[in-house]
């Protein structure tokens, strides 16, 4: 008699090969975190380049989505317990956060003199690991909120693992919105991967704990409700949205303009409700002008990595003789602010589509003109680039990682060749996607015109 073999049951080749390619991805990724830091830009990119390709041949291959999910929580989970060594701002955020917990408003002090005060667990060494500590904290309220439940145990690893999970919480909830956009919109809900998966996202946003994701997630959950006609929601969760950034403001000229004037004031008055709670903490003494005089400082003494601004800062240079930051960066940003409000005038039709396309190239430009450019900004232009249907923001996701060769050397000096080759490479991307965009727009509208009625 012979016994029957259930070859179903064993795995297929092409499900191991599926497996292993995860399993590379994950160990890519999170290697990057475990053993390498700022200095380390030579040794780490290529293991950045590997979870780069490994992401898109995950994308390109027929995975089960939640398996994909899975592996990026994995991912996540893999590097809860390490010190961020890409970025110091961790020490910022648990500086802030216990100043909170011991009753101090962290916008109307700066480090130096909370240091006077002999706090608990704000001491010297901590000092010393601060980036800025001349500063006032340039953070909103609802960063706050975070760090403080975080600086709860008073210890710097405990700190890093909690806020690492309620970063990861936070992004999974705005994943699952993202999957319903993705559907309402009748795209590919496999474009996930090129998010969620990014090693750009999981390195600087998980690994380094900046809050890119979690603003992402609001601003998500918040449009979702929005294009859905509940305007509470979605008023609540775009407060949230700029209470942890204020970048989100600058999609409000959309719904200034381009929403129906009969729920625009309603919209309008709940967000102006939601925001005065929010930030009730700067209207505490001078805690508003400490905090704005930090954003003034941002645009007129920081540059990193910047591409339009160092053209005119080099000719600024050969006109003067001096860096003329200080008068092109708010001069950029006034520009940045008039392109945005004439692109949002230019969407006649209020909708979705108009919405994540504005967002994508208000957001471009905002960058392109800005003075300061870190690899974690470009992650919210990969999200309204998967809701755009566009290619570039991906592209410059990985090209963005190659500011770190900065901190290759013994003392920082920023390498224009290599932010030459950035940029470059981007426009090159951006003009190619445009001519193709365009002429397929064109083909288009010859078939359409002979198929229509009319021309028959």
């Amino acid at each position: 008699m012979h016994s029957e073999v259930n070859y179903s049951a064993e795995p297929s080749r092409d499900k191991i090969v599926k497996h292993l390619i995860l399993l590379c991805f994950i160990l890519a990724v999170s290697a990057i975190e475990y053993l390498f830091d700022q200095k380390d830009f030579y040794s780490a990119f290529p293991l950045f380049a590997m979870g780069f390709g490994l992401m898109l041949l995950i994308y390109k291959s027929n995975y089960n989505l939640k398996m994909v999910i899975a592996a990026g929580i994995i991912t996540r989970l893999a590097i809860l317990f390490v010190l961020p060594g890409f970025s110091d701002d961790v020490y910022r955020f648990f500086w802030d956060g216990r100043l909170i917990l011991e009753g101090i408003n962290p916008y109307g002090i700066i480090p130096k003199d909370a240091l006077e005060l002999r706090l608990p667990h704000l001491d010297t060494e901590l000092f010393h690991l601060l980036n800025s500590p001349e500063y006032y904290t340039i953070y909103p309220p609802v960063n706050q909120f975070y760090f403080a439940i975080s600086a709860l145990t008073g210890d710097i690893k405990s700190y890093v693992v909690i806020m690492r999970l309620l970063i990861i919480a936070t992004e999974l909830a705005g994943i699952m919105y993202l999957l319903m956009l993705l559907k309402r919109r009748k795209l590919d809900t496999k474009s996930v991967i090129l998010y969620y998966l990014n090693p750009l996202v999981i390195v600087e946003c998980i690994g380094n704990l900046h809050f890119e994701v979690v603003m992402l997630s609001f601003m998500i959950i918040s449009v979702y409700y929005l294009f859905d006609s509940k305007y509470v929601k979605g008023a609540f969760f775009l407060a949230c949205s700029i209470g942890v950034k204020l970048l989100p403001l600058m999609i409000i000229p959309f719904f200034l303009f381009r929403m129906p004037s009969k729920y625009r004031f309603r919209f309008l008055s709940l967000l102006s409700i939601f925001l005065m709670l929010i930030f009730i903490p700067l209207f505490f003494g001078f805690a508003s002008v400490s905090f704005l005089s930090s954003v003034d400082l941002y645009f007129r003494k920081f540059e990193f990595n910047a591409s339009i601004y160092y053209i005119l800062r080099y000719a600024g240079n050969l006109i003067s003789g001096y860096n003329l930051i200080q008068f092109i960066g708010p001069l950029l940003a006034i520009v940045t602010l008039m392109t945005n409000i004439y692109l949002a005038n230019k969407y006649k039709k209020y909708s979705e589509t108009n919405f994540w396309n504005y967002s994508l190239l208000v957001w471009t430009i905002y960058l392109l003109l800005s003075t300061t450019v870190h690899p974690w900004y470009i992650i919210s232009l990969v999200l309204f680039g998967i809701l755009s249907d566009r290619t570039y923001p991906l592209v410059w996701s990985f090209l963005a990682f190659i500011s770190y060769v900065n901190y290759s050397q013994l003392s920082y000096h920023e390498n224009l060749w290599f932010v030459a080759i950035e940029y470059l490479l981007l426009w090159f991307v951006i003009i190619f996607e445009h001519k193709r965009s365009s002429l397929f727009s064109t083909v288009r509208c010859q078939i359409t015109r002979k198929l229509s009625p009319k021309a028959k």
